[in-house]
């Protein structure tokens, strides 16, 4: 019998495993399933190698949402022979902008001063779900309860790892595996353009633009955000370097 494959998810910023909740539960009985933990290290190459140790060895599927994806396009040029399949969600290639590390900066000194549940609760969730679904409890607070559980100090670090992030857009097309690009067209954070300009320098890459969704499509359109990446699982993988 054929070992399984194995699928690394790399959630976004304060996630964790509860963000993949409903592909976690889809795939796990088909797929060796690895959740990268973030809540330790400072940078992005700390978090990469604590991601592919997690990994273990061989080829692996890569699937990262918003700093998550940020993650995996770094780690998809950077390591392009150990990827079967990339799936790129809610997320960007380009190197921070000036008046987003601005924002973090202010966000950190709100959250020490009013506490980190309340930001998550009153910028974050807004910031991150459909204009539908700003009103689901449910959503908002999944978001509060993943922020709660990383705490304040992941919050600072994660942050200014963001901030120092490299630019990948001239790296990335090196990567030529199959790749899911996908998006919700209510994505606030990162614009369905940007998703538009990462496709266009994968050569083998599928874009699927959500209607009516946030930046959180794994939650906010679960069923739909599952198919796509059974799509992409069914598609034949990069074979290792």
């Amino acid at each position: 019998m054929a070992a399984q494959e194995t699928i690394l998810f790399i959630p976004g910023h304060m996630c964790d495993a509860r963000l993949f909740a409903p592909q976690i539960a889809a795939l796990e009985n088909e797929y060796r399933i690895v959740v990268a933990d973030l809540k330790t290290g400072n940078s992005f190459e700390g978090y990469i190698a604590s991601a592919l140790e997690s990994a273990g060895e061989g080829a692996f599927n890569l699937v990262g949402l918003s700093m998550g994806g940020m993650l995996a396009v770094q780690m998809a040029a950077q390591h392009p022979g150990r990827i079967k399949r990339l799936a790129l969600l809610s997320t960007t290639s380009d190197p921070e902008a000036p008046h987003r590390a601005e924002t973090r900066r202010q966000r950190i000194e709100r959250a020490n001063a009013a506490g980190l549940e309340t930001i998550a609760r009153e910028e974050l969730a807004p910031s991150y779900l459909a204009q539908a679904h700003q009103g689901r409890e449910d959503l908002i607070d999944l978001v509060v309860a993943m922020a709660a559980a990383h705490g304040l100090d992941v919050f600072a670090a994660q942050s200014a790892a963001m901030t120092a992030r490299m630019d990948c857009r001239d790296m990335l097309p090196g990567y030529k595996g199959p790749v899911l690009v996908l998006c919700g067209d209510e994505d606030r954070l990162f614009s369905v353009e940007k998703h538009e300009a990462i496709a266009a320098m994968l050569e083998n890459s599928e874009l699927v633009v959500q209607a009516g969704i946030g930046h959180l499509p794994t939650v906010e359109s679960p069923q739909e955000t599952t198919a796509a990446l059974k799509a992409l699982l069914a598609r034949p993988g990069r074979e290792p370097a």
